[in-house]
């Protein structure tokens, strides 16, 4: 399955869009930082 995905910082109020075929390996390796454009955006 392919999906498309959206990020918010509220702190920003910055929105990321993104699109992987494996939703929650995407969405935990931005939150361990290894997206340079959320690294510190979007992090737990």
């Amino acid at each position: 399955m392919h999906w498309v995905y959206m990020l918010y910082n509220p702190s920003t109020g910055k929105y990321y869009t993104g699109e992987t075929n494996n939703l929650k390996r995407r969405l935990s390796e931005h939150r361990r930082g290894n997206n340079q454009s959320t690294k510190h955006k979007y992090a737990d």
